[in-house]
């Protein structure tokens, strides 16, 4: 009683300076870390995998990089590549994910006036000339193109002391009235924007810098507003939802506190959508995938209008670069090198479909409460109970928490904490299971839960009994080794989408295993869509060659319920072919310092996976050797041939297992016994008796592949007879 209570006591100390932590702010930066990789494998558990058409970005690669020049292209082709979009591909809205600070120095009215001017008879026309070339100047030619049409700019946000006042910002989306205290908006001392003529000649524009970007540098949130003077400045891609809805200003949304008040901007309005905001002021990037979840165009086809129309019209298009040397590539929860566009085409599509990632209010007050019910329940209950029990409850209330968090993040859109949580788990799992060890428990309960993970329940005792050494161990011993193979599996992969054939895998694979261990058998290893299986070992088992052919026979009855759940996923049905050889074999643990593999090796082992691979040929599901055959007894089996097959030099007799000798009909006795007089025939060269006995059990159904292949020998060694001292052996050059 004494023992438990220490153990109590610590657990509930640790307990409480996680609350305390928790509760001032002050998380150490490992846990901080932690709880964004948590987020981010959420992210990428719950990716949606489709392209969003409604959104194209219009992609200064390299390839445009090489067609029209190093970057920056003059004004006038940026003005081309805006009236291309506007007026040829009829685009809803154009975004540029670029600033455009500077004037234009490739062509101005006064450098070809300072030309004109050491001309004498230049000077007459001075005037005129200088109204004509003030009208042809490439930034007005841009901001003639913009005018009018539904184009965003882009620009950004100086957070440094140097105080940036560079081109004009538009109008603010928002003032700040005075009437709550919206310091989660992160705020600037300066900014780069666009020259004052472009951005008079359309009333929006947005930031594209991100000052709230993760302590370990990657893009999970962006703030939506940023506060400069007086006034409250939109994202780009918050612009572009404004431009899309026809909307100057947005709408902003308070929560109240205890006594009534304003307190804090938790989401702001465009026209009927509401868009929340994190407690940081920011929205988390709802990432649809990695880079090409939206078209990507060429810039350069759609100055030459190479560019598909069809796959432009109508849709909201981005401006920006995938080119590594432009510097707008991003990290990511998806990936390290993301182009900076896509994270904008990202939000503005959740922004399209509502579809945001939000942490509510009373996000903070969740997290105390679940780190509280935690560290007490483990606290409390752990040093009662077993390490087996203890370990029940810890990994039962980690599921318990895990699942609800992943359902209010699947379900509800949120983003709830857990990384510090698990964290606290996890030390008072290892405290209550280390002062177990030494108060109450040695621990075999937990280390037989452990290996039986993946040694089955029956190895494990033995292995606890014996020890691990001496049953891993390298040894030669006689067992049975199974091999099986999907038929035509490259040209069905080839039809299959990765997501649909790794679906497909692990329908097969799962139904394969069940079967496998259900007989006692060990699962080798996966190759691709082959299984290799052995039985025999590591324990001592005499019915090893019973156990695999059972198995191997309920494989080939199961195949139907395999391609049922097949088609039920919308997946296409499969076939299987099976090999099973006895023999001598060498079985441990293989490999290097860096892997090992418990396995089997040996030319038994070999002739097994030959086997598996002539059941095409055969038109049979399963071949069995005749070694394997001579140990079960209570099976029938028909003779399909005798052969020499690749890499051995000693023919080996193959047979098909009917099944149990007290279960079979007597139609397929006597099929089977009609063509085993058809393989005396062969052997013995008596080809009209072959010929007579073939044709009669084609008529009546027989496996028409063997009679097919049959017939092709009788018609072979009726023109070339075998030699003299022909003993009935076919030569198999292929596997």
């Amino acid at each position: 009683m004494k023992q438990r209570g220490i153990r109590s006591f610590f657990g509930l100390l640790i307990t409480t300076v996680a609350v305390v932590l928790v509760w001032q702010g002050l998380r150490p930066e490992l846990s901080q870390r932690f709880e964004l990789d948590l987020y981010d494998l959420r992210l990428q558990y719950s990716q949606l995998h489709e392209v969003d058409p409604r959104i194209v970005i219009i992609d200064i690669d390299e390839k445009s990089l090489a067609a029209e020049g190093h970057w920056p292209w003059g004004r006038e082709r940026v003005a081309q590549l805006v009236r291309q979009l506007a007026d040829y591909y009829e685009v809803a809205l154009i975004g540029f994910d670029i600033t455009f600070s500077e004037p234009d120095r490739q062509f101005t009215a006064e450098q070809v006036l300072q030309q004109f001017d050491q001309m004498p008879e230049a000077s007459i026309n001075r005037q005129r000339l200088s109204v004509l070339l003030n009208g042809l100047t490439p930034d007005r030619e841009l901001a003639e193109a913009i005018e009018g049409q539904p184009v965003v700019l882009g620009y950004l946000f100086d957070q440094s002391s140097k105080q940036l006042k560079i081109g004009a910002l538009p109008a603010p989306v928002m003032l700040d009235t005075g009437e709550a205290t919206l310091t989660s908006v992160p705020g600037a001392s300066g900014y780069v924007g666009n020259l004052a003529q472009l951005q008079a000649a359309t009333p929006w524009a947005g930031f594209f810098d991100n000052p709230q970007v993760d302590i370990d540098g990657i893009y999970r949130r962006v703030p939506l507003l940023q506060r400069y003077e007086q006034g409250y400045y939109p994202s780009l891609s918050l612009s572009v939802f404004m431009a899309l809805m026809g909307e100057l200003i947005v709408q902003p949304v308070f929560e109240h506190d205890a006594t009534g008040q304003l307190s804090a901007l938790t989401a702001v309005e465009v026209g009927a959508v509401r868009i929340p905001l994190n407690k940081q002021g920011s929205l988390f990037v709802p990432y649809r995938g990695p880079m090409g979840s939206f078209p990507y165009i060429s810039a350069t086809d759609v100055l030459s209008g190479k560019a598909d129309k069809r796959q432009l019209e109508g849709t909201l298009v981005l401006v920006g670069t995938s080119a590594a040397g432009l510097l707008d590539l991003r990290a990511t929860p998806l990936q390290n090198r993301y182009p900076g566009v896509e994270v904008h085409a990202n939000l503005i599509s959740a922004m399209l479909d509502e579809r945001f990632l939000i942490q509510p209010d009373y996000t903070d007050a969740l997290e105390l409460l679940q780190l509280i019910l935690t560290g007490a329940l483990l606290s409390l209950m752990m040093p009662r109970l077993s390490a087996l029990w203890a370990s029940v409850l810890a990994l039962g209330w980690t599921g318990l928490l895990t699942g609800l968090n992943l359902y209010a993040w699947q379900h509800l859109g949120w983003v709830m904490p857990l990384g510090f949580t698990l964290q606290l788990m996890i030390i008072l799992y290892l405290l209550e299971q280390t002062s177990g060890y030494f108060f109450e428990t040695r621990n075999r309960h937990r280390l037989a839960s452990q290996f039986g993970q993946y040694i089955p329940q029956e190895v494990v005792e033995r292995l606890n009994a014996e020890g691990a050494e001496v049953e891993l161990n390298g040894e030669s011993r006689v067992m049975t080794v199974f091999f099986s193979d999907v038929r035509g599996f490259t040209g069905l992969s080839e039809k299959l989408t990765p997501t649909q054939l790794t679906r497909l895998m692990n329908i097969y694979l799962t139904h394969i295993t069940d079967i496998i261990y259900a007989h006692h058998g060990t699962v080798d290893k996966y190759i691709g869509d082959a299984v290799m299986a052995f039985w025999g070992a590591p324990l001592h088992d005499p019915d090893h060659a019973l156990r695999a052919l059972d198995a191997a026979l309920a494989m080939e009855k199961e195949m139907p319920k395999i391609n049922r759940d097949l088609a039920a996923a919308g997946l296409p049905a499969v076939a299987a072919g099976m090999g099973l050889n006895t023999g001598l074999m060498n079985v441990g643990n293989m490999g290097s310092r860096y892997r090992m593999a418990y396995t089997v090796m040996g030319d038994a082992v070999n002739l097994g996976s030959r086997l598996e691979g002539l059941t095409k040929y055969y038109g049979v599901p399963l071949i069995v050797s005749s070694d394997t055959a001579e140990q079960v007894e209570c099976y029938s089996f028909m003779v399909l041939d005798r052969v020499q097959v690749k890499g051995r030099a000693e023919p080996v007799t193959l047979y098909q297992p009917l099944g149990r000798k007290a279960e079979l009909d007597a139609r397929t006795v006597a099929l089977a016994e009609r063509f085993n007089g058809a393989m005396r025939a062969f052997q013995q060269q008596n080809w009209g008796e072959l010929s007579r006995r073939l044709v009669s059990l084609s008529r009546d159904g027989f496996n028409p592949c063997l009679i097919e292949l049959y017939q092709e020998r009788l018609r072979f060694y009726s023109q070339t007879p075998p030699p003299v001292n022909w003993d009935g052996v076919f030569v198999h050059t292929s596997k």
